[in-house]
C-alpha cells in the first residue's frame, strides 16, 4: 500500500478535530437549551421589576374616587382606579417614572384636576403613590 502521506494525515487530523468540535457543540448546546427551558420554567434568574400602587380620594370630602385613568408616561401604561379608588402596575423596571391621575369621566364623580409625580422605583421595590385630586 505505500507510506501515508502528508494529505491522508491532514485528513485524518481534520476529520478527528471536526467530531470533537460537534461534540463540544453538543454538550454546549444542551446546556444551553436546559438554562432556557430551566429561565421559561421558573422566570428570570432575577427580576428587578418592582410595583408602582396606590389610592385616588377627593381632596374635599376624603372618600375614594373610581375610574380615574392613571397612566405611567415612560412605560406607556395605562390603567384605571377600582370602585375603592385603588389601583396598581406590576413589572415597573428601575427608573424615574411619571405617574399621572387624570379624570376622563367627569359624569360619575364630579370634575377633578389632573395630577402627577415623579417617582424613583429601585430594584424589586414596591412603591405607593397615593393622589388626593382637587375638584374643579
Amino acid at each position: 500500500m505505500g507510506n501515508p502521506t502528508n494529505k491522508n494525515i491532514i485528513r485524518v487530523k481534520s476529520y478527528f478535530l471536526r467530531k470533537i468540535l460537534i461534540i463540544i457543540g453538543f454538550i454546549f448546546g444542551f446546556g444551553s437549551i436546559s438554562f432556557l427551558t430551566m429561565c421559561a420554567k421558573y422566570g428570570d434568574i432575577y427580576d428587578s421589576s418592582g410595583r408602582i400602587s396606590g389610592k385616588v380620594t377627593s381632596s374635599k370630602t376624603g372618600e375614594a374616587i373610581k375610574n380615574i385613568e392613571i397612566t405611567l408616561k415612560e412605560k406607556q401604561v395605562v390603567t384605571k382606579s377600582d370602585q375603592d379608588g385603588n389601583f396598581g402596575i406590576n413589572q415597573v423596571y428601575p427608573n424615574l417614572y411619571t405617574v399621572e391621575a387624570k379624570d376622563i369621566d367627569s359624569t360619575q364623580n364630579g370634575e377633578y384636576q389632573t395630577s402627577a409625580k415623579t417617582i424613583q422605583i429601585n430594584a424589586s421595590e414596591d412603591k405607593n403613590c397615593d393622589f388626593s385630586l382637587d375638584p374643579k
